[in-house]
C-alpha cells in the first residue's frame, strides 16, 4: 500500500480530482435548476517530516490546512484539496474555484451556482471570481470601524428590547458598503444580536436577493451543520487527517482515498433510508456495517454472505445491501 501511494503524480491527482467531480455532476438530477457549495477548510495536525508542514498560528500547532467544497443537500465532498500549514483559510484557492465553476457550468449550463462560506473566504479575489462566474455567494465578513458605526442604532435597539423582555433580541438589516480593496460597494447583511453576556454582531456579504433575515438564517447559519458536520465525519469516522507520508502529493493522494470512502459511506447512508440508521454517523456506520463478523461463501454462480444471528442488525444490511446492487445494476444498464 505504502509502495503504491508513493508512486502517485501530479497529473494522477488532478485527473482524481476532475473525476471526483464529473461522477457527482454525472448522478446530480437533471430536473435540478440550482447547487449550493459549501467551503470550509479544517486542520490536520502533522507530527513528523512531511513536506509543507508549517506552524499555524491560530491552530497552535505544525498542521496541513485541507480545504473541502461539497454540495450542501447531500453532503458529496467535490473538492477536498490539501495545503500548507501556514496557509490562509481563503488564499490560493481562486483558480481552483475558476475551474470548478467553469466545469460545472461546462456539464450543466443551466444549473445556477450558489457558494458559502464563513468570513475566512470574504477576500476581493474569491468575490470577483464568484461575480465574473455569475455565480451567488454568500461569505461571512470581519467586523471594522465602518460597519460597527452602520450597525450601532440596530445594536442599540437589541439592547434595549433585551433588556425589557430578558430574552435574546436579534434584529437584521442589510447596508452598501465599499471596502478598499473593492472597486464597487457590495450588499452587508448586519445581524444585530444582544444576549446575557452582551452584543454579538454579525455581518455577511452577499449578492442574493431576499430579506436580509431570511437570507443570514434561512440559508447562510445552515453552513454550520452541512459543512462543519461533515469534517466532523471526515475527521472522526473516516480519520482523513492522517497524512503521515513524507511527499505533499503523496498525502493529497492519500486525501482523495478518504474522499472516496466517505462518498462510499454516504452512499450507504442513502440505501439506508427507511431504516434505523438512515441518520446514523459515519462511526456508527462503520461499526454497525463495516467493521462486522461474517462467513464469505463464493461459488460459480454467487457469492453467499452469512451473518451471525446475534447481529442487531440483520433487517438493515439486507436492506442496504439490496438496494446497492440495485442502484449499480441501473448504473450499469
Amino acid at each position: 500500500m505504502n509502495r503504491w501511494e508513493n508512486q502517485i503524480t501530479n497529473q494522477e491527482n488532478k485527473e482524481l480530482r476532475k473525476y471526483f467531480v464529473k461522477q457527482f455532476l454525472a448522478q446530480y438530477p437533471e430536473d435540478a435548476t440550482q447547487i449550493v457549495l459549501d467551503i470550509d477548510g479544517w486542520d490536520a495536525q502533522t507530527y513528523g517530516n512531511q513536506q509543507l508542514s508549517l506552524f499555524h498560528g491560530y491552530y497552535g500547532h505544525k498542521m496541513y490546512f485541507p480545504l473541502l467544497i461539497n454540495e450542501a443537500s447531500t453532503g458529496y465532498p467535490l473538492i477536498m484539496q490539501l495545503r500548507a500549514g501556514n496557509s490562509h483559510s481563503g488564499k490560493g484557492i481562486v483558480g481552483m474555484l475558476r475551474w470548478l465553476f467553469w466545469y460545472i457550468k461546462k456539464v450543466r449550463p443551466k444549473l445556477k451556482i450558489i457558494i458559502r462560506g464563513d468570513g475566512g473566504f470574504s477576500l476581493p479575489e474569491i468575490i470577483r471570481t464568484c461575480e465574473r462566474s455569475q455565480v451567488k455567494y454568500a461569505f461571512g465578513f470581519s467586523s471594522n470601524e465602518v460597519l460597527k458605526r452602520k450597525i450601532g442604532n440596530l445594536l442599540e435597539i437589541a439592547r434595549v428590547v433585551h433588556c425589557l423582555t430578558g430574552k435574546k433580541a436579534r434584529l437584521f438589516d442589510d447596508v452598501y458598503y465599499a471596502a478598499k480593496s473593492w472597486n464597487e460597494p457590495r450588499r452587508i447583511i448586519m445581524k444585530a444580536e444582544w444576549l446575557e453576556k452582551g452584543a454579538n454582531p454579525r455581518f455577511v456579504v452577499t449578492n442574493l436577493e431576499g430579506e436580509a433575515a431570511e437570507i443570514y438564517d434561512g440559508f447562510y447559519v445552515q453552513r454550520g451543520e452541512s459543512s462543519e458536520g461533515r469534517i466532523k465525519e471526515l475527521k472522526l469516522g473516516i480519520k482523513a487527517a492522517r497524512l503521515s507520508c513524507h511527499q505533499f502529493i503523496v498525502n493529497q493522494f492519500r486525501l482523495f482515498l478518504s474522499q472516496a470512502a466517505y462518498i462510499l459511506m454516504l452512499e450507504i447512508r442513502q440505501a439506508a433510508k427507511g431504516t434505523k440508521l438512515e441518520k446514523a454517523q459515519v462511526p456508527r456506520l462503520r461499526e454497525s456495517i463495516i467493521k462486522i463478523v461474517g462467513k464469505v461463501t463464493i461459488s460459480i454462480r454467487q457469492i453467499l454472505i452469512e451473518i451471525s444471528d446475534c447481529c442487531p442488525y440483520q433487517k438493515e444490511i439486507s436492506i442496504i445491501a439490496k438496494r446497492l446492487l440495485l442502484s449499480e445494476s441501473m448504473i450499469l444498464s
